[in-house]
């Protein structure tokens, strides 16, 4: 489900998330993009054991080029075992999961699919990104 997520175009907006892109020129013929999933937690399902909070994110950063041609991807899974505080505290604003690809100068299509495992919500989210 995850994987043909990836290769749709469509965006699904099941969980709170936001796509960001950042990327730094090495060179005239290298570049680091950054892909930041920022998931706001407080609206996730969690299964609650032995006084924590229990959820599993998958997340995956794909990206293509200009014409739709993969040209590859990352998957991050993040387990979280959190307590009452952690939760309500100190992840009020969220957590950001981050994936770096070392790329060409050119045109990307960044494709962002995070999938929770309690609630099984998924969301997905297109950005491009122009590197010269």
């Amino acid at each position: 489900e995850i994987e043909d997520a990836m290769y749709s175009q469509e965006e699904l907006h099941n969980l709170p998330i936001k796509l960001h892109t950042q990327f730094f020129k090495a060179s005239e013929e290298d570049a680091k993009l950054i892909v930041l999933a920022h998931v706001d937690v407080q609206h996730l399902h969690f299964r609650k054991v032995e006084g924590r909070n229990n959820n599993v994110l998958t997340c995956v950063s794909a990206l293509f080029n200009r014409n739709g041609n993969f040209i590859q991807g990352m998957q991050k899974i993040v387990t979280m075992n959190l307590k009452d505080e952690t939760l309500e505290h100190k992840l009020g604003p969220g957590i950001t999961v981050k994936t770096s690809f070392d790329v060409k100068p050119g045109s990307y299509l960044v494709r962002l699919v995070v999938r929770d495992a309690e609630g099984q919500l998924m969301s997905a989210e297109n950005g491009t990104v122009e590197i010269r």
